[in-house]
């Protein structure tokens, strides 16, 4: 898995050849088809076990229990995916994959991929609210699909970000996400 994961990461869903990738796999066409239904199935799988490793990690973190935890928990989440993609620069090329062909994503993020992102944002929306956090004037649909855009974004930026001599650290756009995404979300 993760030879697929490194040649998605490196050419793309489409610059990546199926044939080539099981024969480099030592895969044959039959018994990849065992195990995936074709090349979309082998991505998709690729970037479910991308972000299981994220969502484990952060299941790992201690939950808030007030408002202000709550805050403290985004920091310590965003710093462990930025983190994530420092350690393991695969998952960070993977999000550049996405990024270079987002006009496949309706194609590629299929609702295995969509529906866990969405239910993830949903629910942090409706703990941030439960603790009074996260504001309760707007649809919390509105809000969980905004969360969701603002961290793609920063993940994107980071990625491009981290690379730079100047690079200010993981830690410092952990900050800043929180600080925008508090700005937006907590009550006026």
């Amino acid at each position: 898995m993760r030879l697929a994961a490194a040649e998605f990461a490196r050419t793309g869903f489409q610059g990546t050849s199926y044939n080539q990738l099981l024969e480099r796999l030592q895969l044959g066409k039959s018994s990849a088809y065992y195990y995936f239904d074709d090349k979309r199935d082998l991505f998709l799988t690729v970037i479910e076990r991308c972000y299981a490793s994220y969502f484990k990690a952060i299941d790992a973190l201690p939950r808030p229990r007030t408002a202000a935890e709550f805050w403290c928990f985004v920091e310590a989440a965003s710093l462990e995916g930025f983190e994530l993609m420092l350690r393991d620069p695969t998952i960070a090329g993977l999000m550049q994959c996405l990024e270079r062909e987002q006009a496949l994503l309706g194609e590629l993020a299929s609702e295995r991929v969509v529906d866990g992102q969405a239910r993830f944002y949903e629910s942090m929306v409706a703990e941030g609210q439960r603790l009074g956090a996260i504001r309760t004037d707007l649809p919390t649909q509105l809000l969980a699909d905004a969360a969701r855009s603002l961290s793609m974004t920063f993940d994107r930026w980071f990625v491009l970000e981290h690379q730079k001599p100047d690079f200010a650290g993981s830690a410092t756009f952990a900050a800043q996400y929180t600080a925008l995404a508090r700005r937006l979300w907590a009550p006026s």
